[in-house]
């Protein structure tokens, strides 16, 4: 039992179970020979679809400036998994599609993550389960992700004249 001095710091547990699950991650794709940064890509582009995205959206998605972007899809280029092709609404524009290869990783992966957090979860009893899930669906609601800093352009650019 512990008591109010000696409680463990609520956002330290959290950060630590959160590295804990990254490393759990990282370490399960090492086999598949991608970074959790590129298959974050990959499941951006998978939910995309066939109509793929422009690496100015893609960036959006990945909450990166789009220089970033185009050094991941330039390393997932190169294993052949993504692909560029002309865009048809704008022939000077690029779209960033998933190559059958890089679907069929996209499918591994997915079953790399869910036995990777399986391991990871097992620990909790499904009464648990449905309680974290609860409690994190509400932090999700409640406190929605703000862009990064330099990845989102202001509404109102222009100044206003006095």
């Amino acid at each position: 039992m512990h008591t109010e001095e000696s409680k463990p710091d609520l956002a330290d547990l959290f950060l630590q179970a959160s590295r804990t699950i990254r490393g759990r991650w990282r370490d399960s794709l090492l086999p598949a020979g991608v970074t959790p940064h590129q298959s974050r890509v990959l499941s951006i582009l998978g939910r995309a679809g066939d109509q793929g995205l422009r690496n100015s959206h893609l960036a959006e998605r990945l909450h990166i400036a789009a220089r970033s972007t185009t050094e991941v899809v330039d390393q997932l280029a190169a294993k052949q998994l993504v692909a560029r092709t002309p865009d048809p609404e704008d022939r000077r524009a690029t779209l960033i599609v998933l190559s059958d290869t890089g679907r069929d990783l996209l499918e591994e992966l997915s079953q790399l993550r869910k036995v990777s957090m399986e391991g990871y979860f097992d620990k909790l009893g499904a009464e648990d389960r449905e309680e974290l899930i609860r409690l994190l669906e509400i932090l999700n609601r409640e406190n929605p992700r703000p862009p990064r800093a330099g990845t989102c352009k202001p509404a109102n650019s222009s100044r206003q004249k006095e």
